[in-house]
């Protein structure tokens, strides 16, 4: 259960950061795809609903389209796993 909430925050981070940008899912797919990525719209759009795992390579990808560091991605997992293990 857990898991599936973090999975899906993931998802809403990447959302947000891709409308900071002003970008649509197909405007991400776009610019992830010139960068080698294989990556359907699709897939994209369950990435970001939380319904779907990313490749590490996708991720990379994204965060150059983005424009995210893996600490603002990751920064509060840390301490939400920690939270859940006490």
């Amino acid at each position: 259960m857990n898991k599936l909430i973090l999975d899906v925050s993931l998802g809403d981070k990447l959302k947000t950061y891709r409308k900071i940008k002003n970008f649509t899912q197909s405007d991400v797919v776009r610019k992830a795809g010139l960068l080698g990525s294989t990556m359907s719209e699709s897939t994209y759009s369950k990435i970001e609903q939380g319904n779907r795992n990313i490749f590490i390579s996708d991720l990379i990808i994204l965060k150059v389209v983005l424009g995210f560091s893996y600490d603002d991605l990751f920064g509060d997992y840390e301490k939400s796993i920690l939270d859940l293990n006490k």
